[in-house]
């Protein structure tokens, strides 16, 4: 598959199929995520699931694609896209397979960020192991001269 075929899966295009059918309360969504309902619903309101199914009387219910979703917006989030920038590429999605190239490029802007972070993070992570090993290594519980 390639790139262009793996952004049309990502859940805001709509889904066919049983992938689309609501059978999720919102604490289902959370046991099954770890995201709390407060995000849920913060993120339902900056309009992150517009096909979001709703009963009668307002009760969210959510499908497997809407989980899929969430999924996507949390690592989004994570990377530092802000909440103006999940917006942008859900309306991307909603257009179609016309704003592939365009969400790829975002998604890949995201990656890059995230690779950034974690090399920044793995040399930080270097940086405190010497200094704890470099204190361990005397005798002085006292010592200050590691900083």
């Amino acid at each position: 598959m390639d790139d262009t075929e793996q952004i049309d899966r990502i859940g805001f295009e709509g889904s066919s199929g049983c992938d689309r059918d609501p059978v999720y309360g919102i604490a289902d969504v959370v046991s099954i995520t770890g995201i709390s309902a407060f995000t849920i619903r913060y993120y339902d309101k900056c309009g992150f699931f517009p096909d979001l199914h709703r009963d009668k009387r307002g009760v969210r219910s959510f499908s497997e694609a809407d989980i899929a979703q969430l999924h996507l917006v949390e690592a989004l989030r994570k990377s530092g896209l802000s909440i103006e920038g999940i917006q942008y590429f859900v309306r991307l999605c909603k257009q179609g397979s016309a704003t592939q190239p365009e969400r790829l490029r975002i998604l890949r802007a995201q990656e890059t960020v995230l690779e950034y972070q974690r090399e920044e993070l793995d040399e930080s992570l270097k940086r405190l192991h010497a200094a704890t090993v470099d204190l361990e290594s005397t005798n002085h519980p006292n010592r200050s001269d590691v900083l």
